[in-house]
């Protein structure tokens, strides 16, 4: 007994040992690194909202920055509210984003992105200074249960359902996850679920879900018992129509655009920031418009560089690579051809001009002094300054206000929410 006794307590101290080891414990920024599963703690020193990026100071390094990349579909968060029918109240992406506040104490858990990097799964509040109101209403289901609604109104059934042939214009996509939501020609928004190795075929090429942006029109192929909660399980993808193609113009899916924000001379790899965040991209074969090879050491960080290449996994591998200033137009040449603001969420900083009162819409004068007209109910709900609420026909001309809202394929812009300042 005492033998069995002495084997149990060295399987549980093994066990516990393993359970360490299968997450890191990051203290530094410089603790956290590319691929690395882990958790952080420390106070929110800025909140982002454009971006849905926060920046954490660690508790065990008070000089140094983490940046924390927020997933405006699943991240979840946590100890944000209170609790519904006796359950925690859950927030779950953007809507959990926007109750962070400067100098809250949070306890960060994902996957690092580079170094002092984090993508972010979940953010729990261990406390902040000063009390703040909840924005929005949580709820008691994880991500994993939560798919958009239907225009049908119904509740999701639980049981299989085989589903024909699906095709949309896709509107998130999550591609640690493997989800992509998509919007109907019926306007029903769909929950697209696939793995790592969903294929995603595009002009007889493979890509991966990854590959997949915002505005893409892709067909499903579902697997036999496909609809589960409201969601389809993917066999296949196939991308009817690339949002980058436009003016008869056909640019290959493998193709990116950005900045360049680090260089690793050693490996020939830079990354760039597409405006969705980081890309890992290999220069081992690129060259440039002339044929002459292009190496990490040729970059500088913060060079605007246009890449076509393919992906591989998660990186992108440049077959060429321009330089921002070989696709500038010529002094004194034609103006650039204005392109229509992209599909999703966008957020707008500017001053009521034509109140709910005045009109069918709400007209916000942006910092650019253009006008944008929105759609939103007289009594849809307006955070005031002071942290309370209050309604949108209760605006007036003048309030200065910072709105997220949708922008539809018809160009319609349909409020999200309302925040004064």
């Amino acid at each position: 007994m005492l033998r069995n006794s002495v084997i149990f307590a060295f399987s549980l101290l093994v066990g516990v040992s393993a359970f360490g080891q299968s997450s890191t414990q990051w203290r530094t920024s410089a603790d956290v690194r590319e691929g690395v599963r882990g958790t952080i703690v420390g106070t929110v020193s800025d909140v982002n909202e454009g971006t849905g990026r926060f920046r954490l100071t660690p508790d065990d390094d008070r000089n140094g920055l983490v940046t924390v990349e927020a997933d405006s579909v699943s991240t979840q968060y946590n100890g944000f509210g209170g609790a519904i029918n006796g359950s925690p109240e859950i927030f779950v992406g953007s809507t959990g984003f926007s109750n962070l506040r400067t100098g809250d104490r949070v306890e960060v858990r994902g996957v690092g992105r580079n170094t002092g990097v984090v993508g972010a799964d979940y953010v729990t509040l261990l406390g902040r200074p000063v009390a703040a109101d909840q924005t929005g209403v949580g709820q008691t289901r994880t991500p994993q249960t939560i798919s958009p609604p239907t225009t049908s109104g119904t509740t999701p059934s639980a049981t299989p359902q085989t589903v024909g042939r699906v095709e949309g214009i896709v509107r998130t996509v999550n591609a640690a996850d493997g989800r992509v939501v998509i919007e109907t020609d019926r306007r029903e928004m769909i929950t697209v679920r696939g793995t790592s190795s969903t294929p995603v075929y595009y002009r007889n090429n493979v890509y991966r879900i990854s590959n997949l942006e915002p505005g893409d029109r892709i067909r499903i192929e579902p697997d036999a018992t496909s609809a589960i909660g409201g969601e389809v399980r993917a066999r296949t993808i196939n991308v009817v129509q690339n949002v980058q193609e436009g003016g008869g113009t056909t640019v290959q899916v493998g193709a990116l655009t950005g900045r360049v924000t680090s260089i690793d001379r050693r490996n020939n790899i830079v990354r760039v920031d597409s405006g969705r965040g980081d890309v890992r991209v290999d220069l081992a074969s690129a060259t440039d418009t002339s044929g002459r090879r292009v190496r990490a050491s040729d970059i500088q960080v913060g060079d605007r560089v246009d890449l076509s290449g393919s992906y591989s996994g998660e990186t992108f591998v440049a077959a060429t690579v321009r330089f921002n200033d070989e696709t500038a137009p010529p002094s004194g040449g034609a103006p650039p051809i204005e392109q229509a603001p992209p599909l999703g969420v966008v957020t707008i900083y500017g001053t009521v001009s034509q109140s709910v009162a005045g009109g069918p819409r709400l007209v916000v004068r942006d910092q650019s002094g253009g006008s944008v007209p929105l759609y939103v109910l007289d009594d849809f709900p307006v955070r005031t300054r002071t942290g309370g609420y209050t309604t949108a026909d209760r605006l007036r001309a003048g309030d200065s206000v910072v709105v997220k809202a949708y922008r539809d394929s018809d160009g319609n812009y349909i409020a999200q929410t309302i925040r004064m300042r």
